[in-house]
């Protein structure tokens, strides 16, 4: 009878437990699966950027105000608008994003991100809303200095912080990498002769090339592949079914209809800082 009762207890403590694994299985993807209704019942969407790569995110002081301009603004306005919400920028450094995204402090990053295999570890990802391509930056005078990639593996090179330009530079064995937060930190430190060549993307290296004087597009072109940088909105890992259905609505309309306007308005009003 002793027996009986142990083995009757023991089999409703496994049973019990049982039970409180799923409902905290169901919990969690309850909480993954109604993002999109959080976002909606707060009112605002949280988006993280690092606002020093223009145009996609940077500084305007258009019409006496400081504030984050750019082309991924725009995209961000565009998704708070298809889920019926306002949009809350939060600023910080690019190798802070990821990090901010996991531990719940905002809804999305929208910064130029890649969509790199490492970074689909950690969070997921919105269709691509735009592809370009990496180029080096050097030091006027020197564009056709730069003539094979083994060249650029033991030279001073500088990269964004957490960027998909610092992995590639990492790839291919760079002896001389150096990683800053910003990109305007990476040009003066070209520009003062401290790196030989910076890696950014195509658009983001062209502004900086007409706003400060002293540097130049490099005539090198990186190889096929390590070449092209793409970007997409990321969010937090989980299931995230109707909130990725939500924000590649956005995306995919704001791709056919409003992107090209966007980079050629920010483009333009970047030069002007």
């Amino acid at each position: 009878m002793k027996m009986k009762k142990l083995v009757s207890l023991g089999m409703a403590m496994v049973l019990s437990l049982g039970l409180v694994a799923c409902g905290g299985g169901e919990k969690e993807s309850s909480e993954a699966a109604d993002k999109l209704d959080a976002v909606k019942e707060s009112g605002k969407l949280v988006v993280a950027m690092s606002a020093d790569y223009p145009p996609f995110e940077f500084h305007s002081t258009k019409d006496g105000a400081d504030k984050v301009a750019g082309v991924d603004v725009d995209l961000a306005n565009a998704v708070a608008k298809e889920i019926g919400v306002d949009v809350e920028v939060k600023e910080m450094t690019f190798d802070g994003l990821v990090g901010a995204l996991k531990a719940d402090k905002v809804d999305m990053v929208i910064s130029g991100m890649s969509p790199s295999p490492e970074r689909k570890e950690n969070v997921d990802f919105s269709d691509v809303y735009y592809t370009g391509k990496n180029v080096l930056i050097v030091r006027e005078g020197e564009e056709d200095k730069i003539t094979s990639e083994d060249q650029v593996k033991s030279m001073k090179v500088a990269t964004q912080k957490g960027s998909i330009q610092e992995t590639y530079a990492n790839k291919i064995g760079c002896t001389g990498l150096k990683s800053l937060e910003s990109v305007p930190d990476l040009m003066m430190e070209l520009k003062n002769g401290n790196v030989d060549a910076v890696i950014v993307n195509d658009t983001v290296g062209l502004i900086n090339v007409n706003q400060i004087d002293g540097i130049a597009l490099s005539s090198f072109n990186l190889p096929e592949g390590d070449a092209e940088e793409s970007m997409a909105i990321a969010v937090k890992k989980g299931n995230n079914t109707a909130y990725l259905e939500a924000i590649n609505k956005a995306v995919k309309d704001f791709v056919a209809n409003d992107l090209q306007k966007s980079l050629e308005d920010n483009s333009a009003l970047a030069a002007q800082e």
